[in-house]
């Protein structure tokens, strides 16, 4: 869809959609609590696990005459004012209503007040009009006193440009934390600077240094290199073939995860991914490949199997997804199975969570049969730069 032709919430929908997955994406926002009338939660709500991300978003009329002190007059009704009014209100229903059932961008439907929820981010993004002065569209937070809660106010082109530069929900999410962080810290400092600035600062990763112009170097010698760990080739069947092998639940939870990666390690899946559907193409057998985030508590093992029955795929799916979590001391696992009939590639995915406990039994399989590669850590700067462009 044309982007000019859209209203803010539709444009702030489609690019939370593409970033956070349609999984994990609600714009549908309206709901009715046990003897109540209806009520809205919010404009647009990113909820992943136990990260929530909650929008009120506010458009300029650019119709009629417009002067400085009518966008200033504006800017403190309608974003001061109103939308932040709007994000208490859904503080207030997340505090008082044991069920807010809304539906993300797959028309499912979830109890978002059931969820184990530990960082809640706010935003208000608006579209302003160009007669509003420069220290207003800095601005941003405002400080809600009577909720206790920060609220980002982030003008719609630095959002977009926002995610265009951190491509992954994990990346969004850990920028605006420290957005919070240091906003807070050096709140006359970051008002007067440009968001280009205070994302250079995130991507360079002297998150304790006082916020400067001279951070926005970093933004532009920043490498972006998607193509390394673009996994939308991967995603783009994700669902359809999960939901055929799996059921909802796994399904999510495997979404989730895959969600929660940093660019680094979405390069490790994603060269894991396609080296196995390599391997399937020559019709070779080899030892599965493995990858752990101990950020997360994830493990991830790519199977590569002969075209063997449904039933032989899914015992050996188990067997070494329980292997690598238990190897590991992992709480959760997904496995994928990958298999060629000579005319297509089949590929099953399967999750496991549970919390790690010693088992004998498997223990001594392990010791005596071990199927796997030796994991060796590593490390890897998550942002890299063209050094050229910082001298």
């Amino acid at each position: 869809r044309n982007l000019c032709c859209m209203t803010l919430e539709d444009r702030i929908s489609q690019i939370n959609e593409s970033l956070f997955f349609k999984e994990f994406s609600f714009s549908k926002n309206k709901f009715s609590p046990p003897q109540s009338s209806e009520l809205e939660f919010a404009d647009h709500v990113i909820w992943l696990d136990d990260l929530l991300i909650t929008f009120q978003l506010k458009e300029r009329d650019l119709s009629g005459i417009r002067t400085e002190q009518t966008e200033i007059k504006w800017f403190n009704k309608k974003i001061i004012k109103d939308a932040t009014k709007q994000i208490r209100d859904t503080l207030s229903y997340l505090n008082t209503h044991e069920e807010i059932k809304i539906a993300n961008e797959r028309n499912h439907t979830f109890n978002v007040a059931s969820g184990k929820i530990s960082k809640r981010i706010h935003v208000v993004s608006y579209s302003p009009h160009d007669l509003l002065p420069k220290e207003y569209r800095t601005k941003k937070f405002h400080l809600s006193s009577t909720a206790a809660c920060f609220i980002h106010l982030i003008p719609e082109y630095d959002y977009q440009e926002m995610c265009k530069t951190f491509i992954t929900p994990a990346e969004i999410g850990e920028y605006l934390e420290f957005r919070k962080e240091i906003s807070t810290k050096h709140e006359d400092k970051v008002n007067a600077l440009p968001e280009q600035a205070i994302v250079g600062q995130f991507l360079q990763g002297n998150l304790e240094d006082v916020p400067d112009i001279t951070f926005a170097k970093y933004l532009d010698a920043f490498i972006q290199r998607s193509e390394e760990f673009d996994c939308s080739h991967i995603l783009r069947t994700f669902a359809d073939s999960i939901l055929t092998t799996t059921n909802q639940h796994d399904y999510y939870q495997i979404l989730k995860e895959l969600a929660k990666l940093k660019r680094t390690e979405l390069k490790d899946f994603k060269i894991r991914y396609d080296l196995c559907i390599q391997k399937c193409r020559e019709n070779a057998v080899d030892f599965p490949y493995r990858m752990s985030s101990p950020r997360t508590g994830c493990g991830f093992v790519f199977i590569i199997m002969p075209s063997d029955p449904v039933s032989e795929i899914q015992i050996a799916l188990e067997n070494y997804t329980d292997g690598h979590k238990y190897d590991q001391k992992l709480s959760k696992c997904i496995g994928i199975t990958f298999s060629h009939d000579g005319k297509m590639y089949n590929i099953n995915w399967g999750y496991i969570e549970e919390e790690w406990a010693y088992d004998s039994e498997l223990e001594q399989m392990l010791k005596e049969n071990f199927p796997f590669r030796t994991v060796r850590g590593k490390y890897f700067s998550t942002y890299q730069f063209d050094n050229d462009l910082l001298h």
